[in-house]
């Protein structure tokens, strides 16, 4: 965990929780995921577009029977997600969630969720974005650093924070925190070897939206 130090803004809320899952979880996730790495797609920016100079990873459209159990287990966490990060509380409508794979050269630059995302978000909006990260064992990439920028922070000026992705842990901060994936170095190019993440985003309706 390594921080900046220019004197700028204060650094955004964030919580980790390492451990996240029972380990005989963690190993159905992976094992799901390797067994449909045919499906998985180029991530997209809003709109649908494909843009290798801002984003390269790959993501799984379909989780299966892992759509609801994951939303089953995240959604009774809300409350305590809210008081720890000390943000507005809110009552959350669904959780969207997505399975990505990052490779050797990928990355994301620095961008908020809160302008990502499909069209099937159109009633709802992301307050708060979760990302839980396991791979393979050994570990067999390196980088892929989550870094979340104070206001106004970039790459060469301001305070960020780099938080590694480390196995079965949960990372959560509100979806207006700028951020980014640092690049990610997997020398085996074996799709098994990538950086898995689960991205989640707490999302309520928006206001003046009828149920």
């Amino acid at each position: 965990m390594n921080e900046s130090r220019p004197e700028t803004g204060p650094l955004p809320p964030y919580l980790v929780r390492r451990d996240f899952l029972d380990e005989e979880i963690v190993s159905r996730l992976l094992d799901y995921a390797v067994r449909h790495q045919t499906e998985f797609e180029a991530t997209t920016l809003q709109g649908g577009r494909i843009d290798s100079s801002f984003r390269v990873s790959a993501f799984l459209r379909d989780l299966g029977e892992w759509k609801q159990e994951l939303r089953n287990l995240l959604l009774p966490l809300t409350p305590a997600l809210i008081a720890e990060l000390r943000v507005t509380p809110f009552e959350p409508d669904k959780i969207e969630v997505e399975l990505v794979a990052h490779g050797d050269g990928a990355f994301y630059k620095q961008h908020i969720d809160t302008f990502t995302g499909r069209a099937e978000g159109e009633e709802t909006q992301r307050l708060l974005s979760g990302v839980y990260y396991f791979h393979a064992k050994p570990k067999a990439f390196s980088g892929g650093a989550l870094r979340l920028y104070a206001f106004g922070a970039d790459e060469t000026k301001g305070k960020f924070i780099d938080l590694e992705p480390e196995w079965n842990t949960l990372v959560v901060f509100p979806s207006w925190v700028p951020h980014e994936v640092r690049g990610v170095s997997c020398p085996s190019e074996r799709f098994m070897d990538s950086r898995f993440a689960i991205n989640c985003w707490f999302r309520r309706r928006r206001p003046g939206r009828q149920t």
